[in-house]
């Protein structure tokens, strides 16, 4: 089972990235918020921020109701769980492992649907209408006529339910049948269902199968390192496989003696279940007497999470300490806020003034009766009589010919992969007045070029690496060992004893220099720590062949640098890494302790002995806003200018230091971490303030800057987009100054635009100050403002007002150093302020939350994978196809459903003016002027198929809705649904229905049966003649549509006689349909052909005055 990141619910952004759709990859070396700038320093938003609109309310109301449930009882923090090897677990009982993703059981279907629809008043208004046609003196037609709507569309729902419910069932059963080997106590495996695993079960899993329950790593067979790999993309989406370990204990032991089942001293201690995809904390235990012989502690990397996927070879062998709800996928698996369009609120707003409409239609019927005895009943009956104005079909067209937008989209063979993935908003596309768009790989490619390496002695460009390579081809030929000359130092013979005795942890640095280092050697220690601090692995693929897997791009790229510059990647594993340098020399390395990237450290460190001479390198890489205070003093100026140089020129910069450490340093450090690690409460925290005391005045070796490519015509996709009425805001976690320079290649600023400064502003008053300034000229500004500035605006709610009251009418805003909250919290304020329809678009993990915050979420699939993709409500494969997606398709979806839904009221409204008229000429009578039948096939057989081909019309071509994006303008406006287009349907439908009626009467003296065919007749037929009407630009398919439909009423005149009178078919009759149907239909049409020709509407105007131009 998929985990769609859309599923999660968003009430609250959690601090520390709690569910995957904030939170990057911990293993990925990539900036905190988008993997942008390593130079990031995503300062966390502050308390205010932390709480989305209403939240502090909320938390009130559920602290209350939590202290309720704890004093009767629940709501107790659960323990940890003790799994021994041999199968006994503490508690006795967990949760099973079956899977059910149902929404219904079979007893609940019928009633939990029902409920649901019956909850929207005109659904319970119908069923009311309906269920009064069983009262006698209330009926006023065949029950048929009033059941059979409401149970058409409820049968549509309840199918549409049942169909997807089903398919969820099928899902589920193949998942909990299939079959897993599960050890016993006699060391042999035997199979079991997936959905009878139980928590301690010890279960293999082979290549390519599914891990069917959380699981922590016993033993794999992969002997030599005990790492595997696996594939998450179907848990965070992210495309990258993962790296895993075993247990070291358990590892060894099945190797060498068999049955794990045999370790009965043995234990694992789990926390409680958690939602923590990227979390986890644990200990084995190994006990003889209860005494603690061997402890190891578990963490992430010893785990394997249920829906990830093997991808080693092999096998290995888990054991379960987490099944079914209790699971990090299931527990991860909620139900998303459903959004609902603009249109569909407009249609409920005039819905319910049709509903006004049918009441004042009924008491006016009444009132010019007189106020007879049982007024009301009557007045209850011409409610019923007229209840055709409200169209219960409305829905269910809508909804089809939404289905029929979204089917469009995904097989437009111009934006290739684009996924529909919420089919209920497809017109909302053509209303989007802001978007918001993430930087890194939405508005760039995130494939990296490297641009400059700026070291202490020179910078160097692309052009130099010749240069770069030959100086570390000398350097190699020369020593044979990097950082030689801080060993020679280190390890003189004069010294060795001095600079031992005086080492100790948090020592400023092992080695003392009186002058600078050679250029040759810093330059050959940079490369080859960018050749070990990483944690890409070389495997080979299906087809043999060598290619580098890491948890981010940016890694590979980064080694990819390397061995352009003569350094290979020969192998890696948990204890080694084996390089081979420029001058075909292996050097190897062991790992000692390696510290994973993670969005909290914004750093990666690892700590390594070169084997050649024992030489024991501690290097690290990060962000320059973490590195700064790290590195030693007299280098902080110098490498503060380096990056901001380089952030200038739009480069992403990644600093590079290194800490040369003698054995007994190491060891006394070493001893201190492993004792922080061992305290299984405070073991993280105690260890990262150890680790803090080793990164300590670090020599800084270097800065690289990289390029992120432009994505493919991005400039001329922004341009259609601010040419169509679009604001463009760029959220990034990039510094200022990269932004800037984004900002310009990227065509969001304008050359006439300058770039208005907001930045590093901690004080309130200073931010008004400047927020006035930038009013003066905001409409001719690109407004350029930073994460911790914005939470100073955020931090008062006067100045917040003010903040986006001027911000949103700037034309180009660019949020720089941006957390994933605040992405979420800005969508959701400028929703709030403006009113307006706003679109997001990302490419990440970290852009879920603004994704599933805004009207329209559009993922793009990413280079980390699926993670924004799966949680936007339309997923496309470039920035471009936004171009194509909303000035096309979206504008198409929105006209057309304004159209559709306009002329099913229309239908509805125009038949029931003549039931009104009907009932004033004829005495006030409460009957109907049709049958059921005959009400019952005008809304389906007789129109449904004109008036859905619709859906079909097209104002203008595809082409020119590109070239000309002011076409997409004219849409913001709404004025294709409005009170005044509404009115407009009314005067119509009034019109027409009462001049049948009235014509019909007053001209030809019938008999009751002539009327009935006559209107009927006439009525019909003015139908097709005003789908053709409204439509731009009639084709063959709706022809097809309306003779058909015309086809069908002529047999079903001849086939139920006793609906129509037709012994008086003949020539008069038919003068008298055409009479009627000309002189209802023709007096409209010409005068809105007219009209046209003196006032064109806008997008006849946009495309003539282009064409003049």
């Amino acid at each position: 089972m998929s985990v769609n990141p859309k599923i999660i619910e968003m009430k609250e952004y959690p601090r520390d990235f709690a569910y995957h759709h904030h939170r990057i990859n911990s293993e990925s070396f990539e900036e905190d918020v988008e993997g942008e700038d390593r130079s990031y320093d995503c300062d966390e938003a502050k308390e205010p921020l932390l709480d989305l609109e209403g939240d502090k309310e909320e938390k009130k109301e559920q602290g209350c109701y939590k202290k309720l449930l704890k004093c009767l009882g629940f709501g107790r923090p659960k323990p940890d769980r003790h799994l021994h090897l041999n199968g006994v677990t503490e508690p006795a009982t967990f949760v099973n492992n079956k899977i059910r993703n149902q929404k219904y059981h079979i007893l609940t279907f019928v009633p939990i649907v029902l409920i649901n629809q019956f909850k929207f008043f005109f659904n319970l208004f119908f069923l009311i209408i309906a269920v009064s046609q069983f009262v006698s003196f209330l009926r006023v037609g065949f029950l048929f006529t009033y059941v059979a709507p409401l149970v058409f569309v409820l049968l549509i729902t309840m199918m549409k339910e049942a169909w997807d419910d089903i398919q969820r069932y099928r899902r589920d059963k193949e998942i909990n049948e299939k079959q897993y080997e599960k050890l016993q106590e006699n060391g042999e495996f035997g199979f079991t269902r997936s959905e009878r695993i139980k928590v301690g079960d010890m279960i293999k899993v082979n290549q390519n199968e599914r891990i069917p329950a959380d699981m922590v790593l016993l033993y794999t067979t992969e002997h030599e390192n005990s790492n595997i790999f696996i594939r998450t993309d179907q848990l965070d989406g992210e495309t990258d496989w993962k790296l895993r370990k075993s247990i070291g204990f358990t590892q060894e032991f099945h190797q060498q003696e068999g049955n794990l089942m045999d370790m009965s001293e043995s234990k694992i201690i789990a926390e409680p279940p958690s939602a923590l995809i990227y979390n986890f904390k644990g200990k084995f235990c190994k006990d003889t007497d209860n005494d603690t012989e061997f402890d190891e502690r578990l963490t992430l990397e010893n785990t394997l999470w249920s829906n990830t996927v093997l991808a080693s070879s092999g096998h290995i062998i888990g054991l379960v300490i987490y099944t079914g709800k209790e699971t990090r996928a299931q527990m991860n698996s909620k139900n998303p806020n459903s959004k609902i369009g603009l249109l569909d609120l407009e249609l409920n707003f005039l819905s319910k003034l049709l509903f006004v409409l049918m009441v004042l239609l009924a008491f006016t019927i009444v009132i010019s009766n007189g106020f007879q005895s049982n007024w009301y009943i009557y007045l209850f009956r011409f409610v019923l009589l007229l209840s055709s104005i409200i169209p219960i079909s409305l829905r269910v067209n809508l909804d089809m010919a939404k289905i029929y937008y979204s089917w469009g989209i995904s097989r437009d063979d111009a934006i290739e992969g684009t996924i529909p993935r919420n089919s209920t908003i497809p017109e909302e596309l053509g209303r989007i007045q802001y978007l918001l768009s993430d930087k890194t790989g939405t508005l760039t490619k995130n494939e990296m070029d490297f641009k400059k390496l700026a070291t202490e002695f020179s910078t160097f460009t692309v052009d130099d690496i010749g240069d770069i390579r030959n100086i570390i081809e000398k350097n190699c030929r020369e020593e044979d060992s990097p950082a030689n000359d801080l060993y020679r130092t280190l390890y003189s013979y004069e010294n060795e004893s001095n600079v031992r005795d005086s080492m100790a942890p948090g020592t400023s640095n092992s080695i003392k220099r009186k002058k600078r280092r050679d250029l040759n050697y810093s330059i050959r220690d940079l490369v080859t720590a960018l050749a070990v601090c990483h944690n890409v692995t070389p495997v080979l693929n299906n087809e043999g062949e060598r290619e580098l897997q890491a948890s981010s791009p940016d890694e590979v790229a980064l080694v990819k640098f390397v061995e352009i510059l003569g350094y290979s990647l020969e192998k890696r594993d948990q204890r080694e890494i084996v390089i081979k340098n420029k001058i075909d020399t292996i050097e190897e390395f062991e790992i000692l302790e390696c510290f994973p990237f993670s969005s909290d450290t914004k750093r990666m460190g690892i700590i390594v002995r070169y084997k050649k001479n024992g030489l024991i390198l501690f290097f690290c890489k990060g962000a320059e806003v973490v590195m700064k205070d790290r590195v030693k003093p007299q280098q902080r100026s110098d490498l503060l200018e380096k990056c901001e140089i380089l952030a200038m020129e739009g480069l992403r910069t990644l600093v590079i230091a290194q800490k040369v450490m003698s054995p007994n340093e190491y060891e006394v450090w070493n001893n201190e971490y492993k004792k922080a690690l061992n305290d299984y409460d405070r073991g993280e925290i105690l260890a990262e303030k150890v680790r803090n005391q080793l990164e300590s005045n670090l020599e800084c070796l270097g800065v690289t800057g990289v390029e992120d490519k432009l994505q493919d015509d991005v400039e001329k996709t922004i341009g259609s987009l601010r040419g169509a009425g679009i604001q463009i805001w760029m959220l990034t976690g990039d510094k200022v100054e990269t932004a800037t320079c984004i900002s310009i290649s990227t065509g969001l600023k304008s050359r006439s635009q300058p770039h208005f400064f907001m930045k590093e502003i901690d004080n309130l008053n200073e931010v008004e100050y400047r927020l006035k300034e930038l009013e003066r000229n905001v409409e001719n500004s690109c407004f350029m403002i930073d994460g911790s500035t914005l939470d100073v605006c955020m931090s008062n709610k006067k100045t917040e007002e003010t903040f986006f009251d001027i911000a949103c009418r700037a034309p180009v805003v660019c949020v720089c150093r941006c957390s994933p909250t605040q992405k979420a919290l800005i969508t959701q304020k400028v929703r709030k302020y403006t009113g307006k329809r706003v679109a997001c678009v990302g490419d990440g993990g970290n852009d879920v939350g603004m994704i599933l915050e805004s009207n329209v979420g559009i993922g793009i699939v990413g280079k980390e994978g699926k993670q924004a993709s799966l949680a936007g409500d339309f997923s496309i494969n470039q920035f471009s196809f936004l171009k194509r997606l909303i000035l096309w398709h979206g504008r198409l979806s929105y006209k057309r459903s304004a159209l559709l839904s306009q002329f099913v009221i229309h239908r509805g409204l125009i038949i029931s003016v003549m039931q009104a008229v009907f009932s004033l000429v004829f005495y006030y009578v409460s009957i109907p002027i049709y049958n059921g039948y005959l009400m019952l096939g005008y809304a389906t057989v007789y129109t449904s198929m004109p008036v859905f081909s619709i859906v079909l019309d097209k104002d203008t071509g595809v082409q020119q809705a590109l070239d000309y994006p002011p076409l997409y303008k004219t849409l913001q406006k709404g004025r294709s649904l409005s009170l005044k287009t509404f009115l407009i349907w009314v005067w119509k439908s009034i019109f027409q229905g009462g001049f049948i009626m009235f014509c019909c009467i007053a001209l030809f003296n019938d008999s009751f049966a002539n009327l009935v065919t006559i209107t009927f007749s006439a009525l019909i037929i003015v139908e097709l003649l005003n789908v053709y009407s409204v439509v731009n630009r009639f084709n063959w398919k709706m022809a097809v549509a309306s003779l058909l439909t015309l086809a069908i009423y002529i047999v079903t005149i001849y086939t139920f006689r006793e609906y129509f009178n037709t012994s008086y078919i003949d020539g008069t009759f038919l003068w008298k349909i055409f009479a009627l149907t000309v002189a209802s239909w023709l007096p409209l049409h010409s005068f809105k052909v007219i009209y046209e020709c003196i006032d064109p509407p806008e997008q006849k105007k946009i495309l003539s005055g282009r064409a003049d131009q």
